[in-house]
Formats: structure tokens, sequence, C-alpha cells
């Protein structure tokens, strides 16, 4: 026997009965509700959902069409067969142009079974195409929904099971795991009565889900299964131990409910519950549509933790290398001091030249520790803004030889020979001491990548810009590291074999950022690498 749900229009006991013996013939045991106004007629189509409505053509106070008119009017997608003892070829024609699926005399209940099958079918079939397209926009909008970076996670959650009320179900929830509490903490819910939503919120406030129950949003995040219960009215064990918190589920009709785990690395985030109320039923394609929304919101959730993490974690380390570069660079002052003042003594003293080339020596590896730190100040810098400058007009041509000096003796140390083009001049308005870090980073990293070979250095005018260009023939940079060099820590080659904090790349294109200029790299694996460097002329420099 096939049970559906029927809304039966009849004013007449006798009919009634012989429209409920046909049917059973037929092979069908329907739960009928009988109306006999039209009153009652929106009121059962108002609570309640029906798979279809047989209607006697004519009734005291109304027709068949004005059945038609209120189906319509509420939006029930409902077919509707008329059965009349008198009806007309013009009547079933109008009535079928109004939307009645089929018209047929009482006389012919023979009929009834074959149509109510096609009917139950088309409907079915028209149902679930219609919640396949219900389901799309649902988990559509969710994804939409999950990747805004702005939303907290409670909000996104409490957008999401709004998403699903009532389309889906008539209320909806989003528990997460509270190792506090032992179990589960309710953050959002849906439902279409503001009372027993609020009722629901004091429920969970004063009667917490029970951890070690054998059924539930706990038992679910307890053991990472999905449940579906279509009647909680059969459930062998209440949710609440106590009699009062049953009482307080009760009130709330709930008729079937879905719980599914969000997943998560370590296990289940939470727990999405969607519920009935009222005769209405959830199956196996509502807990399918669940487990998709739960796996997309607890990847997000996970990213969003993952996220905040690493977050934390980069804010702990800038924190670090500020509290670090202040730190080192009061004693480092003091040392470059110390070791100056020797090197002036040894004119006077004329010490041994192995003792003055020990402390020249020194003297270069204070003053790169000093640059180092200084970096550190930039990055963290940086991290809270964007590079402050202090422009002042000045020879960029005198600026790079006097970079290029203080490089010789590295150099020299490196077996390289430093090549600069031929001094022109070339005046703008800059920041000095940016631009001199930049240059003196770019030719740092030459001498490091490329020992033993010369570097070349290019100053010169490219349109309205500057263009400071370094050439070496090292090891050249990949073609997938020449923007991954640039980036704050980013290297191309093991930290092992060159050192360095992968900082001067970075802080040189944020320097020529700042000053609206560019800074790039050419790969050239095997035959070396050439950097750009290039800053704005003034207008009157450029003409």
């Amino acid at each position: 026997m096939t049970s559906f749900r029927l809304l039966l229009v009849e004013d007449s006991a006798n009919d009634a009965a012989l429209v409920t013996e046909a049917l059973t013939q037929a092979g069908y045991r329907p739960t009928t509700h009988r109306v006999e106004t039209l009153d009652a007629l929106r009121e059962a189509l108002s609570t309640d959902a029906w798979d279809l409505v047989l209607c006697d053509y004519r009734l005291p106070r109304f027709s068949a069409l004005d059945v038609l008119g209120v189906l319509q009017a509420l939006g029930r997608d409902v077919p509707l067969i008329v059965l009349s003892s008198l009806l007309s070829e013009e009547q079933a024609v109008t009535l079928m142009k109004a939307g009645a699926r089929d018209c047929f005399s009482k006389d012919r209940m023979a009929r009834l079974g074959p149509a109510v099958a096609r009917e139950l079918e088309e409907t079915r079939v028209r149902r679930e195409r219609a919640r396949a397209e219900v389901d799309r926009e649902i988990l559509a909008r969710a994804s939409e929904l999950l990747i805004t970076a702005s939303l907290e996670q409670e909000a996104r959650l409490d957008q999401l099971v709004q998403l699903l009320v009532p389309k889906v179900a008539d209320w909806s929830a989003f528990f997460v795991s509270d190792p506090d509490r032992g179990g589960l903490r309710l953050v959002a819910l849906a439902h279409p009565d503001t009372a027993r939503r609020s009722l629901a919120m004091r429920l969970n406030d004063r009667f917490p889900l029970d951890p070690q129950a054998s059924a539930g949003p706990t038992h679910v995040l307890r053991t990472g299964v999905p449940e579906l219960v279509p009647d909680v009215r059969l459930r062998p064990e209440p949710l609440h131990r106590d009699a009062v918190s049953q009482r307080a589920v009760a009130e709330l009709g709930v008729r079937s409910v879905v719980n599914v785990p969000l997943p998560g690395r370590e296990g289940p985030l939470g727990v999405l519950s969607l519920g009935t109320l009222g005769e209405r039923t959830l199956g196996p394609v509502d807990l399918a549509l669940g487990q998709e929304l739960a796996r997309r919101a607890g990847l997000a959730l996970e990213n969003a933790r993952l996220f905040q993490e690493a977050r934390e974690a980069v804010r702990l380390r800038d924190e670090f290398l500020t509290v670090a570069a202040h730190e080192l660079r009061t004693p480092l002052t003091t040392l470059r001091l110390q070791l100056g003042t020797l090197l002036q003594r040894t004119e006077v003293h004329h010490l041994e030249p192995e003792v003055v080339t020990r402390l020249e020596r020194s003297v270069r590896q204070v003053r790169r520790l000093g640059t180092l730190v200084e970096g550190l100040l930039d990055v963290s810098q940086l991290s809270s803004g964007e590079l402050s400058l202090m422009p002042e007009r000045f020879d960029l041509e005198e600026l790079v030889a006097e970079v290029l000096e203080r490089y010789q003796a590295e150099a020299r140390a490196a077996g390289c020979e430093l090549r600069q083009s031929p001094r022109l001049g070339l005046w703008g308005t800059w920041d000095r001491l940016r631009v001199d870090q930049a240059v003196g980073a770019l030719i740092s990293n030459a001498l490091k990548f490329g020992p033993g070979r010369p570097v070349e250095v290019d100053v010169g005018r490219a349109g309205a810009f500057a263009r400071i260009q370094v050439r070496d023939r090292g090891i050249g940079v990949p073609l997938d590291q020449v923007e991954r060099i640039f980036e704050r820590f980013g290297r191309a080659v093991s930290s092992h074999s060159y050192g360095g904090l992968g900082l001067g790349l970075y802080l040189t294109r944020r320097a020529a950022e700042a000053h609206g200029g560019r800074a790039w790299a050419e790969p050239g694996p095997g035959e070396g690498a050439r950097f750009t460097l290039e800053l704005p002329l003034e207008k009157e420099s450029r003409e």
C-alpha cells in the first residue's frame, strides 16, 4: 500500500467514503483530511504539506475554480483533481485551463487510481528538480558567504542558518565545540517563531546537552557520524535527562531532525542541526545537503582558525624583531664607536699592519650587523604602516659612487671588481637614506651571488625615471623565483648556503614603491642576473 497525504474538499461524507474506498482498491493508503469551506482549506494549506487535492466541482458556497484560486494565491505546488456528478465538457476545459490536473465524473471512480499515480509521480519529479535547484542556490550563497573574510565566525554561522529556513527546514542551528562546557555551545539559531527561538536559547543556557548522550548533537560531535531522525517522538532516549528540560523541548514542537558534524583537521569543530515542526519531515536528501554545507562551513572555519593563528604568529615575530633590533642597536653603536677610535689611534701609534687589517675587518662586520638591525626595524615599521620618507635633493650618481666605495673592501674579499658607468650628474629629490639602503642591498646581493666575477653598476635616465641597474654574473635567478625574492624573508636559495635574512630586496622594492618607482629582476640562470631600481625624476630634471 502506497501512503500519501490527501486534502479532500468535499461536503458529502458519503462521497468522501467512496473516494477513500476507490483509493484503497487502487493500492493506496492516504492520510486524509476533509474540509468543506474555503477558510478551512486555507488553514490546512498553511499549516501542513499535501501531496494531492481532490475536490468536488461544486460546493454550497464555492466551486473548484475557487479552490484553484486559493492554491495559486498561496503558491502551493499541489496537483488538483476535480470530481463531479455532473460536469460538462465546457466546464472541464475551463478547469483544465485554470490549472486542474484532471477532471472526471464520480461515476467513473476506476480512473481515480491511475490519475493519482500519474500526479504523484509527476509531482515527485517536479519537486525533486525544484529541490535540487534550491540546494544549488543555497550552496552557492553559502560558499559566497564563507569566503567573506570580513565576517567573524559567529556572524558567518548566523547567516548560514538563515539560508536554510524555511526552504529546507523549519529551523536550523549551529553548535560549536566548547571544552569548558564539556560539549557544545549554541551560537546560531534560525526559527520562524521569535518566542520559540528565545525559548531554545534559554533552554541551551539552562540545560546543556548531555556530553555522553547516545544520540543528538553531542553524540554526533563525539563520534563524527551524522544523524537523521525522521520522527523525534520515536527516539528511544531523550536528549535531556530531567523532566523540566524534556517538557521544554516538547514545547518547541520538533518533529524531524538532521545532525551533521563540521569536519576539522583534529576532529569535529561543531554540529549543524536542521529540524522541522508539525507534520513536515526530513529525509536522505536533507541529510546530504546538511553534510555538504557542514563540510564547507567546517573548511571555512578551519581556514579562519589557521589564518588567525598565522596572523598571531606573524605579530609575535614582528614584535620580537622590533624588540631585538632595538636591544641590538645600542651595543652595536658603542662597538662601532670604540672600533673607530682604535682605528684613529693606529695612525698615531703605528700598529702592525695585521692588527690594522683585523680592525678594519671588524668595522666592516659591525657595519654589516648594523645594516641588518636597521633592516629589521624597517620591516617592523612596514608591518604597521607605510615606509616613512625624508626627501632631500642630491646627485644620485654621487650617492651610488659613495655606496660602491663603501663596498670596495667587501668586493675585494669576494674577488669581484665593481664597475660604475661614467658619471655625468643626475639630480633629484628622494630620501637619501632609503636610496642608499636600496643601492647597498643590490650591490651586496650581487657580491654574495656572483663572487669572483665583475659587478657592473649603471646609472642613467629612462623617460621620467632615474634608473640604477646592477648586473652580476653569478648563479642567476630562476624564472619562477623572480617575484618571490622581493617578498619579506623571501629567497630563491637555501639560507644555509648564502646566509642573510631575505630582507634586502624586499626593502629595496618597498623603498622604490614609497617613492613612486619600482624594482625588479631579470633572470638569467647560469649567466647572472640584472636588478633594476627606478625612481621618479622631478619635472625640471626630466626637462
